[in-house]
């Protein structure tokens, strides 16, 4: 099973919105009791994001 959507966004949830040392304990600790393919979808979802975040339309936002 592929790691949906929105498995990765609540993942990322648990960071509580800010990337701090121990909200990144906390999603390797969430992530470390996945299955291998969660964590690769994991990698991959957050992969997709970023590069959907470095579109030019984003680059003009002030």
């Amino acid at each position: 099973m592929r790691l949906t959507w929105a498995d990765f966004w609540d993942l990322i949830a648990t960071l509580s919105g800010a990337a701090t040392h121990a909200s990144r304990q906390h999603l390797a600790e969430e992530l470390s009791r996945r299955p291998v393919p969660d964590i690769v979808g994991f990698a991959e979802r957050h992969a997709e994001a970023l590069y959907r975040l470095d579109q030019e339309k984003f680059s003009s936002l002030p």
